[in-house]
């Protein structure tokens, strides 16, 4: 017993192709903006400019504890956090941050 033979009709595939209008250059920019490794290179920036004006800030986590030091190190998860000119550095993710602010 042999199965029917389905009948397959050809179709004109430009009738039934999505229509997609043409992404423009603005569209695409606005695209690479959101992109977060383009998002973190303005905080990169931001950090360099405390780590290089040796401005003293304050740094507030998460949980509500406040910090008052000068940002010494900084990568792309952490920095470090120097309490006074001699004194001890803690290391903080930046995930455990709520803002910074410069005093």
């Amino acid at each position: 017993m042999s199965f029917p033979r389905r009948h397959h009709f050809k179709r004109n595939d430009n009738r039934f192709r999505e229509r997609r209008p043409e992404r423009s250059r603005e569209s695409r920019d606005t695209r690479e903006l959101m992109n977060p490794e383009h998002a973190g290179q303005s905080e990169a920036d931001y950090m360099k400019s405390l780590v290089d004006s040796r401005a003293k800030v304050t740094v507030v986590l998460r949980t509500g504890e406040r910090l008052s030091g000068r940002i010494r190190y900084y990568d792309r998860y952490c920095f470090s956090l120097g309490l006074s000119a001699q004194g001890p550095r803690l290391f903080l993710r930046k995930a455990s941050v709520s803002y910074i602010s410069e005093e």
